[in-house]
């Protein structure tokens, strides 16, 4: 890919990890992340195409995770998606910064969402 392609991929994905920040932000509760799962995802599915593309396959593996997770939810079985999104999007974050983040850890987290929609 150009250099310009991924410039602005980067940029996009880390408009799109904003996005989520801000959606989070807004919540105060699993119920509340349910209630908006749909604009969730449409940042996630964003992260989900470009990170691949851009040579982060770890990003895009836990978007997909995400994605996954969030198309599941019911109020009911919704206990502890504010607390994973609490602590999955700074680590988003972190896989923008350092592509080749530990991928043990990547998969830490990819099981911890697995886990939560099982």
């Amino acid at each position: 890919m150009s250099d310009e392609f991924l410039d602005v991929a980067k940029r996009e994905i880390g408009e799109e990890i904003c996005g989520l920040e801000s959606l989070l932000d807004r919540c105060k509760d699993d119920h509340d992340v349910v209630e908006i799962a749909s604009k969730f995802q449409k940042h996630t599915h964003k992260i989900m195409g470009l990170a691949p593309m851009m040579g982060n396959a770890s990003l895009g593996e836990v978007a997909k995770s995400l994605d996954s997770l969030l198309k599941k939810f019911t109020d009911v079985d919704a206990v502890g998606i504010f607390s994973l999104l609490s602590e999955i999007l700074p680590f988003m974050r972190s896989l923008m910064i350092e592509p080749d983040y530990d991928s043990v850890k990547v998969n830490e987290k990819i099981s911890k969402i697995e886990n939560l929609s099982n």
